[in-house]
């Protein structure tokens, strides 16, 4: 085979190349869905995403004949990692052709970036982000992602297991069709209307709508339920005010108040659940860009969509096992039907979350697509 190279990106050109080589790997891919160009460049420069002023970031390249064929990121995640007194290195941004030999490569260089900086564990891949675009997609290629979800090859999973990585957890993505939860007439079907009936008389719960006049206070209530629920799951490290203004200020434009609930109790927020129209039902037919004529075809498409992706939920401990969670998947879906939407997303769930787990199987739920995190010892 020609020469291989990998080199680390120190400047514009090879910065380019890890932002627009995914077109190159998913080219005749319809179910990959392209980022946004303008976004992913930001979210790769050094001098644009704080994130890089946080860890300690290396990117590099593979190329054979000096023609891309990869590319990988590793990071060490300083606050992460002193958060939870580990010594982890991450890596994400992985995108190859089917070549183990390019894809060994870039794995090495990770490896060896994680060992000189005194890691003990490699993990991922994981883009930056935790709470999106992680995993390495094991199951379920056959349809496009939800929204913060990725995509990948198939080969992509015998490439990294090939190397040696194995499973360090597994995520999922879960749909319901809203015709099982309400009928044409706009009500419960009987089952779920007595589960309804039973989980109110128990919880003496009210259900709202996110108020958008009073948004800084309602984000605000969004971050202390995540820290009180998702927070006291493991590796779980608390948003600071930069990224959680940084994370809300990128939703604010897609956020739909009527899916956005809040759950109360005699005047007291005790749980939540947010989601959204599945955006990427626009962005993939967008190539990655949303200027001229696209704004036009992707009003088109916003008209279209007709799943609710489900993000982020949580009910107080106390709060817990009253019905409440069930209850406000029941009010997404009722608020839906009447809109058009036949399917309600749940992504992205960890697979040993057996509240959740037994949560949805009330109302018969599909696996539908499986993401896996991997680790190795270093």
């Amino acid at each position: 085979m020609a020469n291989l190279e990998i080199r680390e990106v120190r400047e514009e050109r090879d910065r380019r190349v890890m932002v627009m080589f995914p077109w190159t790997v998913y080219r005749g891919d319809k179910n990959w869905v392209p980022p946004i160009l303008k976004d992913r460049d930001k979210m790769l420069d050094p001098g644009r995403n704080s994130f890089f002023q946080r860890a300690d970031i290396a990117m590099f390249v593979a190329r054979r004949d000096d023609r891309p064929v990869g590319t990988v990121a590793a990071f060490v995640d300083r606050a992460y990692n002193e958060y939870l007194k580990q010594k982890v290195c991450f890596w994400g941004f992985f995108e190859v052709l089917e070549d183990y030999e390019a894809a060994e490569a870039l794995l090495s260089t990770a490896r060896d970036w994680a060992r000189q900086r005194g890691m003990v564990e490699l993990r991922g891949p994981i883009n930056f982000h935790r709470d999106r675009e992680r995993g390495i997609l094991v199951e379920g290629a056959d349809v496009p992602p939800p929204m913060l979800c990725g995509h990948s090859r198939p080969y992509y999973k015998g490439l990294v297991e090939r190397f040696g990585l194995v499973k360090q957890s597994d995520d999922l993505c879960r749909r319901m069709l809203v015709a099982d939860i309400v009928a044409p007439d706009g009500t419960l079907h009987p089952r779920l209307a007595r589960l309804e009936k039973v989980a109110k008389r128990r919880s003496n719960i009210k259900i709202r709508q996110a108020r958008m006049e009073d948004w800084d206070a309602e984000v605000q209530r969004v971050r202390v339920l995540y820290d009180a629920t998702i927070g006291k799951l493991p590796d779980h490290v608390p948003w600071t005010d930069e990224e959680l203004h940084s994370f809300a200020e990128e939703l604010r434009p897609i956020v739909d108040p009527t899916f956005v609930l809040f759950g109360e109790i005699e005047g007291k927020t005790v749980g939540c659940v947010l989601a959204f129209p599945d955006m990427n039902q626009v962005l993939l037919h967008m190539n990655g860009r949303l200027d001229g004529w696209r704004k036009l075809l992707a009003w088109w498409y916003l008209k279209h969509i007709n799943i609710i992706s489900f993000k982020v939920g949580g009910v107080l401990e106390e709060y817990q096992g009253s019905g409440i969670e069930a209850l406000m998947l029941l009010e997404l879906a009722k608020v839906g039907a009447p809109r058009g939407f036949r399917w309600l997303d749940m992504s992205l769930q960890a697979e040993d979350n057996e509240k959740i787990t037994t949560l949805v199987s009330h109302f018969g739920t599909e696996d539908y697509k499986r993401y896996r995190v991997y680790t190795m010892a270093l």
